[in-house]
């Protein structure tokens, strides 16, 4: 898919006459012609707000209606002023000349003398005699080009194309959507992910340091999605990275080309920011893609205006398709504005600036040539997967540009026209989607209605029990007055010991464990005094292990030990296989919580050890972990530093056979994790499925004091059914109302009594 180019190399200049626009390289020769902006200051940010979404402070779900037929009269106006004279005509020669030869014509613009004209949105000129716009045509792409010193030799790409991703969203700047922008891209690329042409590694943290650590690896592609802007006082472009506390880190486009220019293999950035390609309006490297391409980059893509989802969904996939396919990138560009201005009525196509040095392109991916095409149907699962996951969170809306997608290239696909009736975009909230009758958003609120009512019951409840349990302490008080018979703790600790000895006479060590787990007072030596003498009342009992079990796979020591039942279907986008159903049984000492799961599963699944951030997608168990979340209301998020996501997978990997990994809390949501070694683990297949068992050491669940008996904390019980390795079927748990949403709220999850016995 190869194609040549000649150059038309055109620069504007300033001299005493005026602005001159002058052709310094072409087939045809060279010339030059008067040139004079056709905008005034408010027609130009007309036109800027004509070709993209409303220019708020974060990316819009929705773009604004753009008529094309506006767009068409600002390029028009725009290709009538620098295609003028002689420009015109030797653009036109040399447009004929480069069709004799098979080639197209690259127009290469150079605005470095101009600054001032670096924010005029070129990639929206339209050729009257033509009848098209330039940049949506493969013959005459246009290029910002800068020369630079240092540019590298093409970097030849052996499978995968490997693309490092990185999402900023401080927690002092207007929020994004951080693992919404991270779903969005997984779905529209999963196609060219599985085909084995791409793949993403995606950086949990977005601090300058995590970054510069990942490019000691080889990369051949950085996309940055975050926030970007222009720093008046140093005068250049920034990207908003984060410091490790979560706050902004404005970082200058010189500090990060410093990292960029030294990476292994990259060739190319691509800047989802909203000013990345902003300059000062005096000097042309002051933005971030011209100062990247400066210092050695051979290529950067830049957002000119916000982009919306929508447009966002076809730029993601079709940029990487057809990059992965072979085309020079001048050529990649055109083909993505093409499919999104056709997939469209509005005019966000030429919402992307390519900046490049040189004319050489930066891959040479003919390696990938051998690998097969990708099926469209891994796309539309990904997507339909990702718009149900998006119905059933907090932002519902999500799934609008998600479902629009699938139903452009398959309107029978599964539900979606279903879905999207329900899923319209009405006039209140400016035009942003709202979801009508939707069992999630109704779930939801009946939530956010029935929890006052639930919260005020539960303290009656409880002031009930502390009356009974008052009363009865007083009791107890009187009958071990002087005189009473009183049990004295030597008394109790010789029972115990005969108890021990019977049960090794009849029954052996084997059994042991299970039998001494309610016995006093060993419990007090395992767990503690209670920290209170009237225990609330919680969902569940958490007893305590006076012997903790060993995790080596058998699993007679907890055979004494509550179990709870983990049958709430909270997931099902791939169907319910047959049979699914899962039991917890859990204990616990000062130095660790110990889990026990038997799952009934047919089928069993690995998890993809490469991605423990994403363990739940495989066949395993899982639990929200977090301190006492009664006093939290439905909406209250989860809490950096005291939140986890814990998640125990099945491997079939040599010596292991399950594995656990934690995904931490950062601005209020959950982020990947990683591998949690602390946490050991033991798994025994059954005829049915499979039993597992865990010690996690409160440490790992970052507590430095263990908890006392009375604590309350906050969790989920979860069972994780994959369809496939990275594809998650079904979901159960012990909370019913454990759905995406609720997982991000504390409030509403199930609490837990750390307590003698469960």
């Amino acid at each position: 898919m190869e194609r040549d180019y000649l150059d038309f190399e055109v620069s504007i200049e300033t001299t005493a006459a005026g602005q001159v626009a002058r052709v310094t390289s072409s087939p045809a020769g060279t010339g030059d012609a008067a040139f004079s902006l056709p905008f005034k200051p408010v027609e130009l940010a007309q036109f800027m707000t004509a070709v993209g979404p409303p220019r708020v402070s974060s990316r819009r779900l929705v773009p604004a209606e753009a008529p094309v037929r506006e767009v068409k009269d600002y390029g028009a106006r725009l290709g009538g002023a620098l295609l003028a004279g002689d420009v015109g005509r030797l653009f036109r020669e040399s447009l004929s000349t480069a069709k004799g030869q098979g080639a197209g014509l690259r127009v290469r613009l150079f605005l470095e003398a101009t600054p001032d004209l670096e924010p005029v949105p070129w990639e929206y000129l339209y050729d009257s005699e033509l009848g098209r716009f330039l940049t949506l045509s493969t013959q005459t792409p246009i290029v910002r080009s800068f020369d630079a010193l240092d540019v590298p030799a093409a970097v030849r790409v052996t499978a995968p194309l490997r693309v490092l991703v990185l999402i900023s969203s401080p927690s002092d700047v207007p929020e994004l959507a951080v693992a919404h922008e991270e779903e969005l891209l997984r779905a529209t690329t999963a196609d060219l992910v599985s085909s084995g042409r791409l793949e993403l590694v995606v950086l949990t943290e977005a601090t300058l340091s995590t970054l510069q650590r990942a490019l000691l690896d080889t990369f051949h592609v950085f996309h940055f999605i975050g926030h970007g802007g222009f720093d008046e006082t140093a005068g250049e472009g920034v990207l908003v990275l984060e410091r490790p506390d979560g706050t902004a880190h404005r970082v200058g486009a010189s500090r990060l080309g410093t990292l960029l220019h030294d990476a292994n293999g990259m060739q190319l950035v691509v800047l989802n920011a909203c000013e990345g390609a902003r300059t000062s309006g005096r000097d042309a490297f002051s933005g971030v893609a011209q100062a990247l391409v400066r210092q050695g980059l051979p290529a950067v893509v830049a957002m000119q205006t916000e982009i919306s989802d929508k447009a966002a969904l076809v730029f993601s996939h079709e940029f990487y398709y057809f990059l992965t396919r072979g085309l020079p990138i001048d050529a990649a560009i055109c083909e993505v504005r093409k499919a999104m201005a056709t997939s469209d009525e509005v005019s966000e196509w030429g919402t992307a600036v390519l900046v490049r040095s040189g004319s050489d392109q930066p891959f040479d991916v003919s390696a990938l040539d051998t690998l097969a095409e990708p099926a469209p149907e891994g796309r539309w699962e990904s997507l339909y997967a990702a718009a149900k996951s998006s119905l059933a969170s907090a932002t519902p809306q999500a799934a609008v540009p998600l479902l629009e997608r699938i139903a452009a290239e398959r309107p029978d696909y599964a539900d979606v026209t279903e879905l999207l009736e329900r899923v319209k975009v009405g006039p209140d909230g400016e035009g942003q989607p709202h979801v009508e009758a939707d069992p999630h958003v109704q779930q939801e609120d009946r939530d956010r209605k029935e929890w006052a009512a639930r919260e005020q019951a539960r303290r009656e409840r409880q002031q009930r029990d502390l009356d009974r349990r008052t009363q009865h302490d007083a009791r107890a008080s009187d009958s071990r007055a002087p005189g009473s018979r009183r049990w004295r703790p030597t008394r109790v600790l010789k029972l115990v010991a005969l108890a021990a000895l019977l049960a090794v006479a009849f029954l052996g060590w084997r059994f042991l464990p299970s039998l001494l787990q309610r016995a006093e007072p060993i419990v007090g030596i395992a767990c503690g005094s209670p920290s209170q003498s009237s225990p609330p009342e919680t969902t569940f009992v958490v007893g305590c292990a006076p012997v903790a079990p060993v995790v080596d796979g058998e699993f007679d020591d907890w055979r004494s030990v509550t179990s709870h039942p983990v049958t709430a279907v909270v997931d099902q986008r791939g169907g319910v296989r047959a049979g699914l159903s899962g039991s917890f049984q859990l204990l616990w000492d000062k130095d660790a919580l110990f889990v026990h799961a038997a799952v009934t599963d047919s089928q069993i699944t690995p998890v993809r050890t490469s991605s423990p951030g994403s363990f739940w997608t495989g066949d395993g168990i899982s639990f929200e972990f977090g301190p006492d979340p009664r006093a939290l209301g439905p909406q209250d998020t989860v809490r950096a530093g005291q939140d986890l996501h814990v998640m125990i997978g099945v491997v079939e990997d040599g010596d292991r056979d399950g594995i656990a990994a934690i995904n931490p809390v950062s601005k209020g949501q959950f982020v990947s994790g990683d591998v949690a070694p602390s946490i050991d683990v033991a798994r025994r297949a059954t005829a049915d499925g499979y039993e597992l068992e865990a010690r996690v050491p409160w440490s790992s669940l970052g507590l430095t004091i263990p908890p006392a008996r009375g604590t309350v904390i906050g969790m989920n019980l979860n069972v994780s059914d994959a369809e496939r390795t990275g594809r998650l079927k079904a979901m159960l748990s012990s909370n019913p109302d454990r759905v995406a949403s609720a997982q991000r709220h504390p409030g509403l999850w199930q609490t837990v009594l750390l307590w003698d016995e469960g």
